[in-house]
C-alpha cells in the first residue's frame, strides 16, 4: 500500500510542475486593429496608444508605450495586424498576451489593459 502513496505523491508532483496545463487550450490568432493615440494620458512618462478590434466593435486594448506610438506612426496606416496568444482553461477565464503589433515583437510598456465600450455582442477571444 505505501508504493501506491508514493505513486500518487508523484504524480502529483509531475502534474504540478507542469503547471496544469492539460486544463488550459492556448492558440495564437491574427487581429486587425484600428489605433489612436492619446498624448494626454500618461503612465510612467508614457503616452496612451488605444487599439480597437476591427471585426469585435466596442473590445479595446490600451498600452502606455512612445517605443510602440513611434513605430505606428513610422507605419503609416491605422488599420494593423496584431498577433495574439490567447489562453482558455476549463475554468471559462481567459487571458491573452500580444506577442506582436503591425510587426513590432518587442517595446517597453509602462502599463496595458483591455476592456469593452458599450455592450459588445462577440468578444474577440471566444
Amino acid at each position: 500500500m505505501r508504493g501506491h502513496y508514493s505513486f500518487l505523491f508523484l504524480l502529483g508532483l509531475l502534474l504540478l510542475s507542469q503547471g496544469c496545463s492539460f486544463l488550459e487550450n492556448t492558440e495564437t490568432r491574427k487581429f486587425e486593429l484600428i489605433w489612436e493615440v492619446n498624448h494626454e494620458e500618461k503612465s510612467h512618462g508614457q503616452s496612451l496608444v488605444e487599439f480597437e478590434f476591427v471585426d469585435f466593435p466596442g473590445h479595446i486594448i490600451g498600452e502606455y508605450s512612445d517605443t510602440l506610438i513611434k513605430h505606428l506612426e513610422g507605419n503609416g496606416t491605422k488599420e494593423i495586424t496584431a498577433v495574439i496568444e490567447i489562453t482558455n482553461n476549463v475554468f471559462g477565464e481567459v487571458s491573452y498576451s500580444i506577442i506582436e503589433i503591425a510587426g513590432l515583437k518587442k517595446w517597453y510598456s509602462a502599463f496595458a489593459y483591455g476592456g469593452t465600450r458599450g455592450d459588445p455582442k462577440k468578444s474577440p477571444f471566444e
